[in-house]
């Protein structure tokens, strides 16, 4: 019975450990088109198997082009929540797709929107991940930057 027990507590203990199933803190950035730079901050909660819900905020800067004095004159930031579902599960990583709802400003507007992204990760042995993603974002509630699409390169670091 004390040995069922050891076994059983053990294996309690040494599940969430898996390289899929860990909570993570993201830090992404990127550039999308039409010329907008973005970085992004994200909590991720693993529910098993490799899928997640995650919190995030984000923060980024339209430039025009010559980009002498207009650099961050055009910035938005927001927030949201999101699900992320892996598709395919390899060696070392892994392919998922996901999407996202948030809400935010923009030059002193109100926006909402909702994202779409396909997101790959490879883990590291110390269970670290180096994520790629590309990401679709469409935005609502203002005429300028409804939609944005690019790729983003980020860290994922366990907690």
């Amino acid at each position: 019975m004390k040995k069922l027990l050891v076994i059983l507590i053990t294996i309690l203990f040494t599940a969430p450990l898996k390289a899929d199933d860990s909570t993570r803190v993201a830090l992404n950035a990127g550039i999308f088109a039409p010329y907008t730079l973005e970085a992004t901050a994200a909590y991720e909660h693993a529910t098993g198997f490799g899928h997640s819900w995650v919190a995030q905020i984000e923060a980024g800067t339209h430039w025009q082009t010559p980009v002498c004095h207009m650099f961050w004159k055009k910035y938005y930031w927001g927030g949201g929540f999101g699900y992320r579902h892996r598709f395919t599960r390899f060696k070392n990583g892994s392919f998922r797709i996901g999407g996202d709802v948030n809400c935010g400003a923009f030059e002193r507007r109100l926006t909402v929107g909702f994202d779409v992204l396909f997101e790959y990760n490879y883990t590291f042995r110390n269970n670290w991940q180096f994520s790629v993603s590309q990401k679709n974002s469409f935005n609502f509630l203002h005429n300028v930057d409804t939609f944005r699409n690019g790729l983003m390169i980020g860290l994922k670091i366990p907690l």
